[in-house]
């Protein structure tokens, strides 16, 4: 290796003698004054200068700090890496989480409104139901007050307005109610015909000359007596047995011609409108018609005297004038002669005619 500063020649090549020669300036001898080293010591090639070392090691330290902080910044920014890239995939999560709810919430929504649809419609049905039930509930109070049983409407609606088309009247008249008392009038008087038999019911009643309208309800019949001082001026019930029915007797008894009578069994009427039609029309006599309802009372007081199962009630009041289809049956002849038929019955069987015969020979 050759010393700093000298040219390196190509193996071969001559060396010009020329060159070898010491320049004059490099012979002359340092300036007075001037710094350097002293003449005659020899100086050794390559040492290094004293200002030289102390900046170089100034540099290697301000590069081996700038080297750490670089290292440091990358450690930083690694770190900032690794924690952007949590953070992306803690929001990748949460969006997937949230996009999946608002999905969820869609599909409840979308739920929800095809539930409020349906509800609306079973709303609907429902008011229309109720609509349909009312207007059954208030037909049927309003054939229960024709029938006379104790029963309120409780919203106001007068009878009137319920009346269904094709009945020429109502099942029963009207009882008006005393002075002070309700209407529909209450029921005073209420027992089982198992515990209380009707003949009695209807002696206490008479006896008492109570005027009302008495209910007797067995067997799915409704029967009402009208009672007025010991009387009974008219009677009537729903039975649709055509062999008990007032047209039925007035036809066979021959009082009332039976073309008459056609038109009004072919329209299915209870026997009280029957009667009034009659009368109304001028298609039979009032007498007449008083006469077959007498005795229709007759059969009806027979059905109720054999009944030991159902209920009764009483209500006071004042009973319709009716003087068209009105009576006047006395209830204790009533009640004396059914007594009597019944004792003779009674007779009749526990004593046969041959029986009977066969004692008053001997």
């Amino acid at each position: 290796m050759s010393p700093p500063g000298t040219t390196q020649r190509p193996a071969g090549e001559r060396k010009d003698p020329s060159l070898e020669k010491t320049s004059p300036l490099d012979a002359a001898p340092p300036a007075a004054g001037a710094r350097g080293p002293a003449a005659g010591v020899p100086q050794e090639s390559g040492a290094p200068l004293p200002g030289v070392s102390t900046d170089a090691e100034l540099l290697r330290r301000e590069l081996e700090a700038k080297a750490r902080e670089c290292a440091a910044l990358v450690q930083a920014t690694e770190q900032l890496k690794a924690a952007l890239e949590a953070l992306r995939s803690d929001f990748a999560a949460q969006k997937s989480e949230g996009i999946l709810e608002v999905r969820a919430i869609q599909d409840a929504l979308g739920k929800a409104h095809s539930q409020a649809a349906q509800l609306q419609g079973e709303i609907a049905d429902l008011r229309s139901s109720n609509k349909r039930l009312k207007l059954q509930t208030l037909s049927l109070q309003y054939h229960i007050n024709l029938w006379g049983i104790p029963v309120a409407s409780g919203d106001g609606t007068t009878d009137g307005q319920l009346e269904p088309q094709g009945i020429a009247g109502p099942f029963f008249p009207a009882l008006t109610p005393l002075p002070g008392s309700s209407d529909p009038v209450p029921a005073a008087l209420r027992g089982d015909l198992a515990s209380f038999c009707f003949p009695d019911v209807l002696g206490f009643l008479a006896s008492s000359s109570r005027e009302g309208v008495l209910t007797v309800v067995t067997e799915g019949i409704v029967s009402k007596l009208y009672l007025e001082r010991s009387c009974l001026k008219l009677a009537g019930w729903n039975d649709r047995d055509p062999d008990l029915a007032l047209a039925t007797l007035l036809e066979e008894s021959g009082l009332v011609d039976p073309r008459a009578l056609a038109d009004l069994r072919a329209r299915s009427l209870f026997d009280l409108e029957v009667a009034g039609i009659l009368v109304g029309e001028k298609r039979a006599p009032a007498a007449t018609v008083q006469a077959g309802l007498r005795e229709h009372a007759r059969v009806i007081l027979g059905f109720l005297f054999h009944s030991t199962r159902g209920s009764f009630f009483f209500q006071p009041g004042q009973i319709p004038r009716k003087r068209e289809l009105q009576f006047a049956l006395p209830v204790t002849d009533v009640l004396l002669k059914t007594a009597a038929a019944m004792d003779e019955r009674t007779r009749a069987a526990f004593h046969p005619p041959g029986v009977a015969e066969a004692a008053a020979g001997d």
